[in-house]
């Protein structure tokens, strides 16, 4: 027996009868973090807007979800119009910023794309759409104070190609249960970021620091066939120091298969080792 509601309506009765503008509709977006490395630099791809609002900005590629469109081919479909990269590009949800003021066209509701991908794409990196243009900075987090109360970090973006340098004062101060994040703009830069848009790199950077050791998501920021050193680099560009290169390599061909295959690097012959993505699922049926 197919189920009415108070009113005796069926499912089909219900939507028949309702009103699909009884609420105002907010809008909703997509953007995306799109983290690489290269040269030892952990670096993020940023578009500079030619549009109001916030035209002349840098921001993180994104934009409007079509009414019949999936999330994640919004994230695919943006990412290829505002910078022509379509291939080798990780995503993971990491958060939706919703405040009510932080777009002044209207109610825009964005969900922020965690990617990332091989360096092997900047060279793939074109400004399209209503992008007025696309670069890849360096992006760093750098800890100034810490203690119980809270964190002081400075996070900078930098791309000196285009001598453009951008400075932002993170506040995190610690409440009850939760840490309350503040962002300040500092004078020393001369670009700014869009809108709220420090509030997700910041997150991201957080994330992936904290989640690149236990996770195998550093692998999305490298070749499939990589060298022990590579992965080092890789590694100690995103948590930002050096480490004790045997405990690393020790720790890290736990996740690794050996393809049995050598190249040259700096002039010495070095194995190209491979990701194994099933090592966490073998570890826990053991």
């Amino acid at each position: 027996m197919e189920k009415v509601n108070e009113n005796g309506e069926t499912l089909q009765q219900f939507l028949d009868n309702y009103d699909e503008n009884l609420y105002r509709h907010p809008s909703n977006t997509v953007d995306m973090i799109l983290l690489t490395v290269y040269e030892g630099k952990l670096k993020v791809l940023l578009v500079k807007r030619k549009n109001h609002p916030f035209i002349g900005d840098w921001a993180m590629p994104g934009g409007f979800i079509n009414f019949d469109e999936d999330m994640e081919e919004a994230v695919k479909r943006e990412l290829e119009e505002e910078t022509s990269i379509s291939e080798y590009t990780y995503f993971k949800q990491l958060y939706t910023f919703g405040n009510v003021d932080r777009d002044p066209r209207t109610r825009v509701i964005t969900t922020v794309y965690l990617s990332m991908t091989p360096s092997s794409n900047i060279k793939n990196t074109h400004a399209n759409d209503d992008a007025q243009d696309a670069a890849w900075f360096n992006v760093s987090k750098k800890t100034v104070s810490v203690d119980e109360k809270g964190r002081v970090s400075l996070v900078t973006l930098d791309n000196p190609n285009k001598k453009i340098h951008m400075v932002y004062e993170i506040v995190e101060t610690a409440k009850r249960n939760y840490v309350e994040s503040k962002s300040q703009w500092l004078a020393e830069s001369n670009a700014q970021l869009a809108s709220d848009h420090i509030k997700a790199i910041n997150m991201a950077m957080d994330v992936v620091k904290h989640r690149v050791a236990s996770t195998g998501i550093l692998f999305n920021l490298l070749p499939d066939e990589c060298t022990l050193r590579e992965i080092q680099n890789a590694y100690e560009a995103v948590i930002g120091h050096t480490v004790d290169t045997g405990n690393f390599r020790r720790d890290i061909k736990k996740r690794l298969k050996d393809t049995g295959k050598k190249t040259k690097r700096a002039g010495k012959m070095a194995a190209l080792y491979t990701f194994n993505p099933m090592y966490d699922y073998l570890e826990e049926n053991l």
